[in-house]
């Protein structure tokens, strides 16, 4: 997968949404398809293994509207959830929290781990070339 990072607010007014690995995997349906979309097509766009009961689907549908991660619009009987925030600006967050948990905020140690650690093609190698080089020169 091809991620190109780019600055993007982290925050919903002063709330950084928190989102479990759960809710990670529906939202990851969320914005995968074309929005809005039901709970159904969230409950049938994921995988069978997890084997979660739609009622299971709706809660953490709920649950994301709650942290402001989805919007709900009720037409009828039906849901439809749409994304308020982009996948880029969850990745993000998520991002600077982990890089505070676990490396202290130390971004430098993050990068040579995984760097360590990862296997990288060599248009990664380039690409995170090409990013150092450019932070050379902002010094």
């Amino acid at each position: 997968m091809s991620y190109k990072c780019e600055t993007v607010p982290t925050v919903v007014g002063n709330m950084n949404p928190k989102i479990s690995s759960a809710e990670w995997e529906v939202m990851n349906v969320v914005w995968a398809n074309s929005s809005p979309v039901t709970s159904a097509t969230v409950h049938g766009g994921l995988p069978e293994k997890r084997g979660w009961k739609q009622k299971t689907v709706n809660t953490f549908l709920t649950r994301l509207v709650a942290k402001k991660v989805l919007t709900v619009t009720k037409l009828g009987n039906t849901n439809f959830y749409a994304p308020r925030l982009r996948r880029e600006q969850c990745v993000a967050a998520e991002g600077d929290t982990f890089l505070k948990k676990v490396f202290q905020g130390a971004a430098g140690t993050l990068m040579l781990h995984f760097c360590e650690k990862a296997e990288l093609s060599d248009s990664e190698i380039k690409q995170l070339e090409q990013i150092l080089e450019s932070k050379k020169g902002d010094k």
